[in-house]
């Protein structure tokens, strides 16, 4: 039995135009489910504690950001719990990352799926998963947003930006207490898990003599202070301002997953056979 928590406000109310099309869509895949609606995010865990049963299978985020990133801070307390994500919004982080792009995709995996581990990462309390991005409100939207211009690709007139210093903030950085990095900030993304296993890989742009530099960093502990209050952002929400800490944790999450495509085999009869010409 999956749990389907439904937040009927985000993505301007979509679950409500969507709700008998998922529904449908649930029951012609045999997926056993019961949806319970989210009337305020902050009586998440209440609401989880009421309908968390020793026969649910997991707990399945109906909504956006917001939706995703406060189901996820309440499951952290629940460790074998797995989440699973139905989007309802077009900019859900989270979902992206997982490849489900589509509320069909994501109910499609209640049937058909695969468990992915994602590390956690934490803000005083909060846990978060994913990714953050760190950046001058004046130039966030830009950095999320942006996109290459279709008409200036034909016409062959795309150049890099070139970042203008009003678009930087002075920052100190100070990584697991070892080492300290003093720069011109204009976009952090940190990833909490990455291919070396490292806790945080923490992506820097800075501005150096009119030109982006781009370093790379790991760390399990990051402190950050700034000359201007900065918005900590999971997807498009705003979870936190600078100065702040942030930590990978120990602690992972499992996340439904589209399942791994088999590689093709040689079919018996050609193995050790080789082409004559």
């Amino acid at each position: 039995m999956y749990l389907l928590l439904a937040n009927p406000k985000a993505g301007n109310q979509r679950y409500r135009r969507i709700e008998h099309a998922l529904t449908n869509l649930l029951s012609k895949l045999g997926v056993q489910y019961k949806v319970v609606l989210i009337d305020d995010l902050a009586n998440t865990q209440d609401l989880l504690k009421r309908n968390v049963k020793a026969d649910t299978e997991a707990v399945v985020a109906v909504g956006g950001n917001s939706t995703v990133n406060t189901i996820i801070d309440a499951l952290a307390d629940y460790e074998k719990m797995p989440l699973g994500i139905i989007p309802t919004s077009r900019s859900n982080h989270l979902a992206q990352t997982l490849g489900i792009k589509s509320w069909v995709a994501g109910a499609k995996l209640l049937a058909t799926h695969t468990i992915k581990h994602l590390r956690l990462g934490r803000i005083g309390e909060r846990y978060i998963a994913g990714s953050l991005m760190i950046s001058p409100k004046r130039n966030l939207l830009a950095n999320i947003l942006g996109k290459r211009n279709l008409l200036k690709s034909f016409m062959g007139v795309n150049v890099k930006r070139v970042l203008k210093e009003e678009h930087q903030v002075a920052c100190s950085l100070n990584l697991d207490n070892t080492l300290s990095v003093q720069c011109q900030l204009n976009t952090m993304t940190i990833y909490f898990q990455d291919g070396f296993n490292k806790r945080m890989k923490i992506h820097l742009t800075t501005l150096s003599d009119q030109t982006t530099q781009d370093s790379i960093f790991r760390a399990n502990q990051l402190n950050i202070s700034s000359s201007l209050n900065m918005p900590v952002m999971c997807g498009n929400e705003t979870v936190a301002n600078t100065p702040i800490k942030i930590q990978g944790v120990g602690k992972t999450l499992p996340v439904l997953a589209a399942p791994i495509p088999e590689k093709p085999t040689r079919p018996k009869h050609l193995t050790g056979v080789s082409k004559i010409c």
